[in-house]
């Protein structure tokens, strides 16, 4: 018992810590090199700057891993209004930098939670269905990698918002853009398909979220590959 007293209460220590430095914009050039050695290391952004696994999806939306500033500018070089983060309240260097450069952009940046390994709940799924509505378009729709997350928003939006068909849309959940089907986060998968088999006719997606829509038991209908679950979880360590 003491041991886990301790446990949370350093849990809760490091997690005022991250709100502490990581809430604002870096303000001097000590927490801006802090900033974007978080980014580059615990956040693993080395490897986005190679390969942002940034695509447009139509004129309104596109879709990325998480933006560096950089990218944040070309996004917006490129028409962008707004971005919009799947991460929720994770705290890591890139969000100080990243507010920072929506900020001089001219970009209004909002965040809400998309987990890439549980299904949300109904009212989850409404706030995330609000938070795509209130963005002005075009949009960049990202989470940590780009490939879970953001293709199931990207699902939603182009079903939903541009009125793409189901199986066409589906489409965002691809290897092409690093989600693996088979690991846990196939889960994602299993959501829609679990919609397109179990729907009455005519009804809408958020209509079957409303009634009919069963998180756990749609959870416990998924069957994983442990093997891939491994890639996905300790090798490439996607959230």
């Amino acid at each position: 018992m003491l041991r886990f007293g301790r446990s949370a209460e350093a849990r809760q220590a490091r997690r005022l810590r991250d709100v502490r430095l990581w809430s604002q914009p870096p303000a001097t050039r000590r927490a801006r090199l802090r900033a974007w050695s978080n980014m580059l290391l615990a956040d693993h952004g080395i490897f986005r700057l190679v390969y942002p696994n940034y695509h447009w999806l139509s004129p309104r939306a596109a879709r990325a891993a998480q933006p560096s500033p950089g990218l944040i500018r070309r996004f917006a070089r490129e028409g962008g209004r707004s971005v919009l983060s799947l991460r929720g309240g994770l705290m890591f260097g890139s969000l100080p930098l990243e507010i920072e450069a929506c900020e001089e952009a001219g970009l209004v940046f909002s965040r809400v939670q998309v987990r890439s390994r549980q299904l949300p709940s109904p009212e989850e799924f409404r706030a995330i269905l609000a938070a795509m509505r209130a963005a002005e378009p075009p949009v960049l729709y990202h989470c940590k990698s780009g490939a879970d997350r953001a293709g199931f928003v990207s699902v939603l939006h182009m079903h939903l918002i541009e009125g793409a068909p189901l199986e066409v849309a589906m489409r965002q959940l691809s290897l092409r853009y690093g989600h693996m089907r088979q690991a846990r986060t196939g889960i994602l998968d299993h959501f829609f398909e679990t919609y397109r088999d179990t729907a009455r006719p005519g009804q809408s997606l958020e209509d079957w979220v409303e009634d009919g829509y069963d998180p756990a038991r749609i959870a416990a209908s998924f069957h994983e590959s442990r093997g891939w679950s491994w890639l996905v979880d300790k090798v490439l360590r996607r959230e």
